[in-house]
C-alpha cells in the first residue's frame, strides 16, 4: 500500500444536520461510565470449535479496550487475537500496512481468519476482506460507518489525525457489497456517528440493529450472542 492523502471530504460529510447531537454525545459518555452488562453464558451459545478471529479496535482505542470481548469469545471456544498495532488513529499508511502484515501472519499460523471491527476498525476490517477475500471466512462491523462519508461528533478530532490518513483505502470499494458473509451491528441511538451509515446491502450480509449507545454496543449480550451465532461453525 502506498503512502499519501485520503480526501478529508471522502470521510465526513459536511451536512451537520447528519451528525447526532451532542446530546447523544453525552449520553454516549454517560453509558461508557456506568453501563456493565454480564455477558452470556457461553453454555448457551454455540462453541466456536477453535476458529480464529481477528478484532479491530475502534477510533482512538487499541486491544485493551477489546480485551474483555476477546476472553468472552475465548470463554465461547474460538482463538481470538488483538492486533497488536497500538491506538487506532485512522487509516494510516502504517496502520493499513500493519493490519494487513499481522492478517496475514495470523492466516500462515490459523488458516482463515474472522474479522470483527468495530467503529473505525469495521472499515478497516472491510478493507481487509477486500484485499484478502480468500482468507476471511466472515467481517462482523459493530457501529462501523463503512459507507462513507459520515458525520461525527469527533469531526474535530477525524479532522486532525486525516493528514496523516492514506488513500490507500479506497472508499468507493467500501460502499460496494463484501465478497464474503458479513454481520452488521447497528445502533439508532449512537452518539458518535450517523447509524444509517452503518449497514449496507450486502447480499451475504445480515444488519441486526439493536438499542444502545455507539461506545459500549460491543459489550451488549445481544451484540455478543450475535456474533457468536453467526461466526461459529
Amino acid at each position: 500500500m502506498s503512502g499519501g492523502r485520503l480526501d478529508l471530504a471522502a470521510i465526513l460529510d459536511r451536512d451537520k444536520a447528519r451528525r447526532p447531537s451532542y446530546r447523544r454525545l453525552a449520553a454516549e459518555l454517560a453509558a461508557l461510565a456506568t453501563y456493565r452488562p454480564r455477558s452470556p453464558e457461553p453454555a448457551d451459545l454455540p462453541d466456536g470449535g477453535g476458529r480464529p478471529v481477528l478484532i479491530l479496535p475502534g477510533f482512538l482505542t487499541g486491544d485493551g479496550y477489546t480485551s474483555d470481548l476477546r476472553q468472552f469469545l475465548a470463554r465461547c471456544g474460538f482463538r481470538p487475537f488483538g492486533w497488536e498495532l497500538g491506538i487506532n488513529w485512522g487509516p494510516t499508511p502504517r496502520l493499513l500496512d500493519g493490519a494487513l502484515r499481522r492478517f496475514d501472519a495470523l492466516c500462515r499460523d490459523e488458516g482463515p481468519l474472522a474479522l470483527i471491527g468495530l467503529s473505525l476498525g469495521g472499515l478497516m476490517a472491510r478493507n481487509l476482506a477486500y484485499e484478502r477475500p480468500e482468507q476471511v471466512r466472515h467481517v462482523v462491523t459493530i457501529a462501523s460507518p463503512f459507507r462513507l462519508p459520515t458525520a461525527t461528533t469527533l469531526g474535530p478530532l477525524v479532522r486532525l489525525c486525516a493528514p496523516a490518513y492514506s488513500p490507500a483505502i479506497q472508499v468507493d470499494r467500501l460502499l460496494s457489497p463484501l465478497p464474503v458473509p458479513s454481520t452488521m451491528i447497528f445502533t439508532r441511538d449512537d452518539g458518535i456517528v450517523t447509524w444509517d451509515r452503518c449497514y449496507g446491502d450486502d447480499p451475504k450480509g445480515e444488519a441486526v440493529e439493536l438499542s444502545g449507545a455507539h461506545l459500549t454496543l460491543g459489550s451488549d449480550p445481544r451484540a455478543r450472542q450475535a456474533i457468536v451465532r453467526r461466526l461459529a461453525p
